[in-house]
């Protein structure tokens, strides 16, 4: 039951439009913080073995803003965070990736 309670909020949500709204001139860090880590973990590696980990995402710089503007299968879309803000993002979510291999590595 608790299983099925989570997946019917999960999918409520999906591919609808989400009203947040970057602070202008917010760095990628906080953006995620705001807008993806309540699924996607704190650390980008996915969250109730349902959501995307983003540390091995092989999606491109274009591919990746256009689901973040879009949404995806059950993401909702974002497309209040454009531009410079959209930017700080991507890079921010590249960045996940080699922080926690790097992390593993050295037992952290």
């Amino acid at each position: 039951m608790r299983i099925a309670l989570l997946l019917l909020a999960v999918f409520s949500t999906a591919c609808f439009a989400n009203d947040y709204q970057p602070r202008a001139g917010a760095n990628g860090a906080e953006i995620y913080a705001q807008a993806c880590a309540a699924c996607h973990g704190a650390d980008g590696s996915g969250k109730f073995s349902l959501f995307f980990d983003l540390t091995s995402s092989t999606l491109l710089t274009d591919e990746m803003k256009d689901v973040i503007q879009k949404g995806g299968f059950i993401m909702p879309s974002f497309a209040n965070i454009k531009g410079a803000e959209l930017d700080a993002l991507v890079t921010y979510v590249r960045s996940l990736g080699p922080l926690i291999a790097k992390a593993q590595q050295t037992g952290n």
